[in-house]
């Protein structure tokens, strides 16, 4: 008796779990779950691509930041427009 139980309380489990993942399948695949998913994914995605360019964008700053403290371009070389030294013309 007490194998039979055991094995009709195993048959019942995995029918309550294939039962729940079947509906969790079949919502996933309705036109309402994938527009669900297509919008999770375009989320994470955002995500991802602002934090990329934030960082990009913060690291690029402090580079010209340290570029222009290196060649002393911060203005105070009053020969230099913008990190682009002035030439001036020898010819008369």
């Amino acid at each position: 008796m007490g194998r039979r139980l055991f094995w009709f309380a195993v048959g019942v489990g995995a029918t309550v779990w294939l039962v729940v993942k079947g509906r969790e399948y079949y919502e996933r695949f309705t036109p309402k779950g994938i527009t669900e998913q297509v919008e999770k994914s375009a989320r994470n995605t955002r995500g991802w691509v602002d934090e990329f360019l934030h960082t990009m964008t913060s690291a690029m700053d402090e580079r010209e930041h340290e570029l222009r403290e290196a060649l002393g371009l911060d203005g105070e070389n009053p020969s230099h427009q913008e990190g682009v030294p002035v030439q001036e013309s020898t010819r008369n």
